[in-house]
Protein backbone atom coordinates (compact mmCIF):
# COMPACT_ATOMS: atom_id res chain seq x y z
CA UNK A 1 0.00 0.00 0.00
CA UNK A 2 1.74 3.22 -1.12
CA UNK A 3 2.18 5.83 1.61
CA UNK A 4 1.42 9.37 0.42
CA UNK A 5 2.63 12.36 2.42
CA UNK A 6 0.20 15.30 2.43
CA UNK A 7 1.19 18.49 4.24
CA UNK A 8 -1.54 20.21 6.29
CA UNK A 9 0.38 23.00 8.09
CA UNK A 10 -2.62 24.65 9.72
CA UNK A 11 -2.05 26.34 13.07
CA UNK A 12 -5.54 27.86 13.16
CA UNK A 13 -6.65 25.67 16.06
CA UNK A 14 -4.08 27.01 18.54
CA UNK A 15 -3.82 30.29 20.42
CA UNK A 16 -0.75 32.48 20.06
CA UNK A 17 2.20 31.38 22.24
CA UNK A 18 3.11 35.07 22.53
CA UNK A 19 1.44 38.28 21.43
CA UNK A 20 3.73 38.68 18.41
CA UNK A 21 3.98 35.03 17.30
CA UNK A 22 1.93 32.37 15.58
CA UNK A 23 2.05 28.74 16.75
CA UNK A 24 5.05 26.98 15.24
CA UNK A 25 3.25 23.76 14.28
CA UNK A 26 2.94 25.24 10.79
CA UNK A 27 6.60 24.31 10.24
CA UNK A 28 6.19 20.65 11.22
CA UNK A 29 5.66 19.13 7.74
CA UNK A 30 8.69 20.92 6.34
CA UNK A 31 10.87 19.88 9.29
CA UNK A 32 9.78 16.24 9.26
CA UNK A 33 10.48 16.01 5.54
CA UNK A 34 13.85 17.67 6.09
CA UNK A 35 14.65 14.98 8.66
CA UNK A 36 14.15 12.31 6.00
CA UNK A 37 10.62 11.06 6.71
CA UNK A 38 9.71 10.53 3.06
CA UNK A 39 12.88 8.55 2.40
CA UNK A 40 12.48 6.44 5.53
CA UNK A 41 8.92 5.53 4.51
CA UNK A 42 9.52 5.26 0.79
CA UNK A 43 6.58 7.64 0.54
CA UNK A 44 5.12 9.47 -2.41
CA UNK A 45 4.61 13.24 -2.35
CA UNK A 46 0.93 14.15 -2.05
CA UNK A 47 1.49 17.89 -1.98
CA UNK A 48 0.41 20.67 0.34
CA UNK A 49 -2.92 22.16 1.44
CA UNK A 50 -2.41 25.83 2.24
CA UNK A 51 -4.44 27.03 5.26
CA UNK A 52 -6.19 30.39 5.52
CA UNK A 53 -4.14 33.14 7.19
CA UNK A 54 -3.79 33.21 10.96
CA UNK A 55 -5.32 36.35 12.49
CA UNK A 56 -5.80 35.25 16.13
CA UNK A 57 -9.47 36.30 16.23
CA UNK A 58 -12.56 34.48 17.42
CA UNK A 59 -15.22 33.94 14.80
CA UNK A 60 -18.35 35.89 15.76
CA UNK A 61 -20.74 33.22 14.52
CA UNK A 62 -19.20 30.36 16.47
CA UNK A 63 -17.20 31.94 19.30
CA UNK A 64 -14.32 29.73 18.14
CA UNK A 65 -10.83 30.95 17.29
CA UNK A 66 -10.70 31.01 13.46
CA UNK A 67 -13.96 29.05 13.47
CA UNK A 68 -15.08 29.77 9.90
CA UNK A 69 -11.55 29.42 8.50
CA UNK A 70 -11.13 26.01 10.14
CA UNK A 71 -14.34 24.77 8.52
CA UNK A 72 -13.17 26.01 5.10
CA UNK A 73 -9.85 24.30 5.62
CA UNK A 74 -11.58 21.03 6.51
CA UNK A 75 -13.30 21.12 3.11
CA UNK A 76 -10.03 21.79 1.28
CA UNK A 77 -8.18 19.04 3.13
CA UNK A 78 -10.99 16.53 2.53
CA UNK A 79 -10.88 17.35 -1.18
CA UNK A 80 -7.11 16.81 -1.28
CA UNK A 81 -7.45 13.44 0.45
CA UNK A 82 -9.96 12.23 -2.11
CA UNK A 83 -7.54 11.04 -4.84
CA UNK A 84 -5.21 8.96 -2.62
CA UNK A 85 -8.16 7.40 -0.79
CA UNK A 86 -9.85 6.51 -4.07
CA UNK A 87 -6.63 4.89 -5.32
CA UNK A 88 -6.34 2.82 -2.15
CA UNK A 89 -3.18 4.60 -1.04
CA UNK A 90 -2.40 5.30 2.60
CA UNK A 91 -2.39 9.07 3.26
CA UNK A 92 -0.08 10.29 6.01
CA UNK A 93 -1.19 13.84 6.80
CA UNK A 94 1.48 15.98 8.41
CA UNK A 95 -0.05 18.68 10.60
CA UNK A 96 -0.50 21.18 11.88
CA UNK A 97 -2.69 21.23 14.95
CA UNK A 98 -5.45 18.79 15.92
CA UNK A 99 -8.22 20.73 14.19
CA UNK A 100 -7.12 19.15 10.90
CA UNK A 101 -8.82 15.95 12.07
CA UNK A 102 -12.06 17.53 10.82
CA UNK A 103 -10.90 17.43 7.21
CA UNK A 104 -9.57 13.89 7.59
CA UNK A 105 -12.83 12.66 9.13
CA UNK A 106 -14.83 14.44 6.43
CA UNK A 107 -12.83 12.74 3.66
CA UNK A 108 -13.82 9.32 5.00
CA UNK A 109 -17.37 10.37 5.90
CA UNK A 110 -17.91 11.08 2.20
CA UNK A 111 -17.01 7.45 1.53
CA UNK A 112 -19.22 5.59 3.97
CA UNK A 113 -19.23 4.76 7.64
CA UNK A 114 -15.75 5.07 9.09
CA UNK A 115 -14.37 5.20 12.59
CA UNK A 116 -11.78 7.37 14.28
CA UNK A 117 -8.95 6.01 16.40
CA UNK A 118 -8.04 9.02 18.54
CA UNK A 119 -4.61 8.61 20.16
CA UNK A 120 -3.90 11.80 22.06
CA UNK A 121 -2.62 13.08 25.37
CA UNK A 122 -5.94 14.94 25.70
CA UNK A 123 -9.52 14.01 24.92
CA UNK A 124 -10.14 17.27 23.01
CA UNK A 125 -13.78 17.37 24.11
CA UNK A 126 -13.89 20.92 25.43
CA UNK A 127 -16.81 23.22 24.70
CA UNK A 128 -16.07 26.76 23.38
CA UNK A 129 -18.02 28.48 26.15
CA UNK A 130 -16.08 26.58 28.82
CA UNK A 131 -12.65 27.86 27.69
CA UNK A 132 -10.91 31.21 27.80
CA UNK A 133 -9.31 30.72 24.37
CA UNK A 134 -11.88 28.64 22.37
CA UNK A 135 -9.01 27.17 20.35
CA UNK A 136 -10.29 24.34 18.16
CA UNK A 137 -7.39 21.99 18.83
CA UNK A 138 -8.87 21.31 22.28
CA UNK A 139 -12.38 21.08 20.85
CA UNK A 140 -11.62 18.94 17.82
CA UNK A 141 -13.06 15.60 18.92
CA UNK A 142 -16.18 17.33 20.24
CA UNK A 143 -16.66 18.99 16.84
CA UNK A 144 -15.97 15.79 14.88
CA UNK A 145 -18.64 13.96 16.87
CA UNK A 146 -21.24 16.71 16.50
CA UNK A 147 -20.88 18.64 19.76
CA UNK A 148 -20.46 22.36 19.20
CA UNK A 149 -21.66 25.25 17.01
CA UNK A 150 -23.28 24.29 13.73
CA UNK A 151 -20.59 25.86 11.53
CA UNK A 152 -17.94 23.73 13.24
CA UNK A 153 -19.88 20.46 13.36
CA UNK A 154 -22.02 20.33 10.21
CA UNK A 155 -19.40 20.46 7.48
CA UNK A 156 -20.35 19.75 3.87
CA UNK A 157 -23.79 18.73 5.14
CA UNK A 158 -22.51 15.93 7.38
CA UNK A 159 -23.46 15.83 11.06
CA UNK A 160 -21.65 14.27 12.75
CA UNK A 161 -18.47 13.60 10.81
CA UNK A 162 -18.07 10.46 12.90
CA UNK A 163 -20.56 8.92 15.32
CA UNK A 164 -19.34 8.76 18.95
CA UNK A 165 -19.92 5.00 18.91
CA UNK A 166 -17.44 4.78 16.01
CA UNK A 167 -14.60 6.37 18.01
CA UNK A 168 -11.87 4.66 20.00
CA UNK A 169 -10.31 7.17 22.39
CA UNK A 170 -7.01 5.85 23.71
CA UNK A 171 -3.95 6.95 25.68
CA UNK A 172 -5.01 10.27 27.18
CA UNK A 173 -3.77 11.51 30.53
CA UNK A 174 -5.70 14.75 31.06
CA UNK A 175 -7.93 15.57 34.02
CA UNK A 176 -11.69 14.92 34.07
CA UNK A 177 -12.26 18.31 35.69
CA UNK A 178 -11.53 20.04 32.37
CA UNK A 179 -14.59 18.53 30.71
CA UNK A 180 -18.35 18.82 30.80
CA UNK A 181 -19.93 15.83 32.54
CA UNK A 182 -22.17 15.03 29.57
CA UNK A 183 -19.22 14.77 27.17
CA UNK A 184 -17.25 12.71 29.67
CA UNK A 185 -20.16 10.30 29.73
CA UNK A 186 -20.12 10.12 25.92
CA UNK A 187 -16.38 9.43 25.98
CA UNK A 188 -16.61 6.74 28.63
CA UNK A 189 -19.67 4.97 27.28
CA UNK A 190 -19.72 5.41 23.49
CA UNK A 191 -16.06 6.04 22.62
CA UNK A 192 -14.52 3.10 24.49
CA UNK A 193 -12.30 5.67 26.25
CA UNK A 194 -9.23 4.27 27.99
CA UNK A 195 -6.59 6.44 29.62
CA UNK A 196 -2.92 5.60 29.36
CA UNK A 197 -2.70 4.89 33.08
CA UNK A 198 -5.65 2.48 32.93
CA UNK A 199 -4.23 0.77 29.83
CA UNK A 200 -0.89 0.23 31.56
CA UNK A 201 -2.56 -1.26 34.61
CA UNK A 202 -4.08 -3.89 32.32
CA UNK A 203 -1.02 -4.14 30.01
CA UNK A 204 -1.01 -1.56 27.26
CA UNK A 205 -0.64 -3.95 24.32
CA UNK A 206 -3.36 -6.31 25.51
CA UNK A 207 -5.66 -3.42 26.40
CA UNK A 208 -5.20 -1.83 22.98
CA UNK A 209 -5.71 -5.14 21.22
CA UNK A 210 -8.96 -5.80 23.06
CA UNK A 211 -10.32 -2.33 22.37
CA UNK A 212 -9.22 -2.51 18.73
CA UNK A 213 -11.00 -5.83 18.23
CA UNK A 214 -14.28 -4.39 19.52
CA UNK A 215 -13.75 -1.18 17.54
CA UNK A 216 -13.00 -2.91 14.23
CA UNK A 217 -15.99 -5.18 14.71
CA UNK A 218 -18.57 -2.44 15.28
CA UNK A 219 -19.65 -2.25 11.63
CA UNK A 220 -17.32 0.47 10.33
CA UNK A 221 -15.84 0.29 6.81
CA UNK A 222 -12.44 1.30 8.16
CA UNK A 223 -10.97 4.01 10.38
CA UNK A 224 -8.76 7.08 10.43
CA UNK A 225 -5.90 7.26 12.94
CA UNK A 226 -5.36 10.59 14.71
CA UNK A 227 -1.98 10.66 16.47
CA UNK A 228 -1.08 13.70 18.55
CA UNK A 229 2.60 14.02 19.44
CA UNK A 230 1.65 15.03 22.98
CA UNK A 231 0.55 11.46 23.72
CA UNK A 232 4.29 10.77 24.05
CA UNK A 233 6.25 11.15 27.26
CA UNK A 234 7.51 14.64 27.91
CA UNK A 235 11.06 13.35 28.22
CA UNK A 236 11.11 12.45 24.52
CA UNK A 237 8.50 14.89 23.18
CA UNK A 238 8.80 18.32 24.73
CA UNK A 239 8.05 20.09 21.43
CA UNK A 240 4.29 20.42 21.97
CA UNK A 241 2.12 23.24 23.26
CA UNK A 242 0.53 21.36 26.18
CA UNK A 243 3.22 19.31 27.88
CA UNK A 244 2.38 16.57 30.38
CA UNK A 245 4.53 13.99 32.18
CA UNK A 246 4.28 10.20 32.02
CA UNK A 247 3.21 9.73 28.42
CA UNK A 248 3.80 6.85 26.04
CA UNK A 249 7.30 5.68 25.33
CA UNK A 250 8.48 5.62 21.74
CA UNK A 251 8.38 1.80 21.80
CA UNK A 252 4.78 1.79 23.02
CA UNK A 253 3.81 4.19 20.23
CA UNK A 254 5.52 2.05 17.58
CA UNK A 255 3.70 -1.07 18.79
CA UNK A 256 0.38 0.77 18.79
CA UNK A 257 0.86 2.04 15.22
CA UNK A 258 1.89 -1.40 14.04
CA UNK A 259 -1.18 -2.98 15.60
CA UNK A 260 -3.46 -0.36 14.07
CA UNK A 261 -2.14 -0.59 10.51
CA UNK A 262 -1.79 -4.38 10.67
CA UNK A 263 -5.53 -4.60 11.30
CA UNK A 264 -6.08 -3.94 7.61
CA UNK A 265 -8.79 -1.40 8.46
CA UNK A 266 -6.70 1.76 8.88
CA UNK A 267 -7.28 4.09 5.92
CA UNK A 268 -4.84 6.85 6.84
CA UNK A 269 -3.02 8.64 9.63
CA UNK A 270 -2.70 12.21 10.78
CA UNK A 271 0.21 13.49 12.88
CA UNK A 272 -0.53 16.63 14.88
CA UNK A 273 0.95 19.11 17.29
CA UNK A 274 4.71 18.80 16.74
CA UNK A 275 6.22 22.30 17.00
CA UNK A 276 9.76 22.58 15.58
CA UNK A 277 10.17 26.00 17.21
CA UNK A 278 10.12 24.20 20.57
CA UNK A 279 12.69 21.67 19.31
CA UNK A 280 16.00 23.54 18.85
CA UNK A 281 18.11 20.39 18.69
CA UNK A 282 15.52 18.51 16.58
CA UNK A 283 15.68 15.50 18.92
CA UNK A 284 11.88 15.41 19.14
CA UNK A 285 11.51 15.53 15.38
CA UNK A 286 13.90 12.62 15.00
CA UNK A 287 11.90 10.60 17.53
CA UNK A 288 8.74 11.19 15.49
CA UNK A 289 10.43 10.17 12.24
CA UNK A 290 11.66 6.96 13.91
CA UNK A 291 8.21 6.18 15.35
CA UNK A 292 6.47 6.69 12.01
CA UNK A 293 9.07 4.77 10.02
CA UNK A 294 8.99 1.80 12.38
CA UNK A 295 5.27 1.95 13.13
CA UNK A 296 4.23 1.99 9.48
CA UNK A 297 6.68 -0.61 8.22
CA UNK A 298 3.88 -3.17 7.86
CA UNK A 299 2.41 -1.08 5.03
CA UNK A 300 5.46 -1.54 2.86
CA UNK A 301 5.42 -5.34 3.05
CA UNK A 302 7.63 -7.55 0.90
CA UNK A 303 9.30 -6.09 -2.18
CA UNK A 304 9.11 -8.11 -5.39
CA UNK A 305 12.53 -9.23 -6.57
CA UNK A 306 13.44 -9.15 -10.25
CA UNK A 307 15.23 -12.08 -11.85
CA UNK A 308 17.87 -11.88 -14.52
CA UNK A 309 15.31 -11.71 -17.34
CA UNK A 310 13.57 -8.75 -15.77
CA UNK A 311 10.55 -10.79 -14.63
CA UNK A 312 9.22 -10.61 -11.08
CA UNK A 313 10.72 -13.24 -8.83
CA UNK A 314 10.06 -14.32 -5.26
CA UNK A 315 9.11 -11.67 -2.71
CA UNK A 316 11.96 -10.56 -0.50
CA UNK A 317 11.92 -8.49 2.66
Amino acid sequence: MPIVLLDAPSNLGLMRPASDREPGVRFAPWQLRRLGLAERLGALDGGHVEPPPYDGLRDLATGVLHGAAISRYALALADALGPPLERGDFPLVLGGDCSIVLGCALALRRRGRHGLLFVDGHRDLLRPEATTHAAAAGLSLAFATGHGPNLSTRIDGHLPLVAPADVLLFGHRDADRWYDASLLAVANDAMRSLSLDAARRIDIDRAFGQRMAAFAGCGIDGFWLHFDADVLDDRVMAAVDARQPEGMTADEAVRLLRAAVSSGRCRGLQLSNYDPERDPGLACGRVLVDILAEGLDALRGPVAAVDGDGAPGEPVE
